[in-house]
């Protein structure tokens, strides 16, 4: 927001958003959440607020129709990342062992590979979710043949180079031209568009995955009914984005680096995205529980702490906080910085 005229910002015109828009209240908590975009690339500052009846959260004012687009400018789709789990120039028996993991859990072909690792990670907990949410849940149990997968939003095609060596047919949409020409620089098959392109409009998909998506998006409904109507009888919906109700967010307030203005508009509650798939006809719908995953996002939220004066715990309380939300997002998806899920589409 410009202080200097309320209804602009620095690439265009903002519109006001009275309402939730995941249920529609107009009562929201007492605390707004205001900062800075997170790498500090523009000079606007934001406001994000929380409905007080369903816990989602969204951004008001917000850019409009026109000028959203503009903040997409220097985003960090752009360009190639390296994976988190490289395909290539691991070695060392960690390595081996999370290799040996991966090919037998998710028919990857990582080398070199100890196949034993599938038995060490999967008595270890925490790891082996987050090797699961690596894969996204895809697991040879799951899809005993691979199909068709579409990834709405694919960005640089990262996951999609993976579900390549997971045995998929892979596609990709996504609204960011310079992403789209990443992810044909290194031959992955993406439309430069979003679910909605014409291209789209007579194929079918075995599973859909879109990682953190939705919240990007102005009309979230109306996205998963897309999506649905994309896969065929009997296919998968595997979604990923901020959880409103973390334990991230209550310790680091204004500074969570999920808040991400103004790039997400409205992050929905848990109980909110179940009442949508339900209503556009998804079943058998789970919410998974992610592990171990929270220190590096964390740093991310200190650093905007640090940078736009926000107060944060010390060192040690962090420590302590972290221990605690790795460990409940291993026995629960409650309170994990990520809500995660799969949802079928009935036979």
């Amino acid at each position: 927001m410009n202080a200097n005229n309320p209804g602009h910002w620095s690439r265009g015109q903002l519109e006001s958003v009275i309402k939730c828009p995941a249920c529609g209240s107009a009562i929201r908590i007492s605390t707004a959440f205001e900062r800075r975009d997170n790498e500090s690339s523009m000079p606007d500052l934001w406001r994000m607020v929380q409905c007080s009846d369903c816990q989602s959260i969204w951004l008001d004012p917000r850019p409009d129709a026109q000028s959203l687009p503009r903040a997409y400018d220097n985003y960090y789709t752009h360009s190639a990342e390296s994976d988190e789990i490289p395909q290539s120039g691991t070695s060392g028996l960690a390595w081996s062992l999370i290799h040996g993991y991966l090919n037998q859990r998710f028919g990857m072909h990582r080398k070199p590979a100890a196949g034993w690792g599938y038995y060490v990670f999967s008595l270890i907990e925490p790891w082996r979710l987050k090797l699961d949410y690596y894969g996204r849940h895809l697991t040879r149990s799951r899809a005993e043949k691979p199909g068709r997968l579409l990834d709405i939003g694919c960005g640089n095609g990262a996951f999609l180079s993976r579900a390549i060596d997971m045995g998929w047919q892979v596609q990709g949409c996504e609204i960011d031209p310079k992403a789209v020409a990443t992810c044909r620089s290194i031959g992955i098959d993406a439309t430069e568009g979003d679910a909605f392109h014409p291209s789209l409009l007579e194929q079918s998909f075995d599973v859909i995955t879109m990682s953190h998506v939705l919240e990007h998006v102005t009309d979230q409904p109306q996205l998963l009914q897309r999506a649905y109507n994309l896969l065929r009888p009997g296919g998968m919906l595997w979604l990923a984005l901020p959880n409103p109700e973390s334990i991230g967010l209550r310790v680091s307030g204004s500074a969570w680096h999920a808040l991400h203005p103004p790039y997400h508009l409205c992050i929905p509650s848990q109980a909110i995205l179940l009442s949508w798939l339900k209503e556009k006809g998804f079943s058998d719908i789970r919410f998974l529980r992610r592990g171990t995953h929270v220190r590096n996002v964390w740093r991310t939220s200190q650093t905007i702490a640090q940078r736009e004066a926000i107060a944060s715990p010390s060192k040690s309380q962090l420590l302590v906080w972290r221990i605690i939300a790795d460990a409940l997002a291993t026995v629960s998806p409650r309170r994990a910085e990520e809500t995660v899920l799969l949802a079928k589409k009935p036979e």
